[in-house]
């Protein structure tokens, strides 16, 4: 009994809704030690088209900050951890705008990927893709935060699979330094899987 009574009292109240959506009806999930809310937002040309918000347990995947930029689409995700009972009502707000931090990175325009990108908040890292959109390759390179440049991203993203027929499955490849991404043959570092990416081909 005292054991169970030290792993209650270990354990905290959160608000749960795993899934992201627009909304989401909430309900009581139990965490070992932090809650947390997660806040998923698609930019596309510098304006906003999508936003998503979860509620889960605080776990590492969560409690994140980063971002994702091609130039024409950016990716960002926002989070805030607690460990409080409930204290994970509020939604995670978008990340908010970063400044420059003085690193560079080539991004593609259509069919030229000559342009250079300015990389913003933590984003240290520069990629490079190949995007396969209902059978046509299409290249993206821009600025990441190290944070995606693992086997994980799709986790820390939180984006859903894609469902048949899309083919947004993103093999990307990062490195460190200015200018780093001119080249197609980068150690590819993790697999990512971004549907909403397609944005740029539109």
């Amino acid at each position: 009994m005292c054991y169970l009574s030290n792993f209650s009292a270990l354990t905290l109240r959160c608000n749960g809704c795993p899934v992201l959506s627009g909304t989401c009806p909430q309900s009581l999930i139990t965490c070992p030690s932090r809650c947390g809310s997660k806040t998923t937002t698609v930019y596309a040309y510098g304006r906003k088209l999508s936003n998503s918000s979860m509620k889960i347990c605080g776990d590492s995947y969560v409690c994140v900050n980063g971002s994702m930029n091609s130039g024409q689409s950016k990716v960002t995700i926002s989070s805030q951890c607690c460990n409080a009972d409930l204290c994970n009502s509020q939604n995670a707000p978008d990340l908010p705008q970063q400044s420059l931090n003085g690193k560079t990175c080539f991004s593609c325009n259509g069919m030229y990927c000559s342009n250079s990108l300015a990389c913003e908040g933590d984003e240290t890292q520069c990629f490079i893709t190949t995007v396969d959109i209902g059978g046509k390759n299409v290249t993206m390179k821009g600025c990441s935060s190290k944070l995606f440049c693992g086997l994980n991203a799709t986790q820390y993203l939180g984006l859903p699979l894609p469902g048949p027929g899309f083919g947004f499955g993103v093999y990307v490849k990062c490195c460190e330094g200015n200018l780093c991404n001119a080249a197609q043959s980068l150690r590819v570092y993790f697999v990512m899987l971004v549907p909403l990416l397609s944005i740029i081909v539109f």
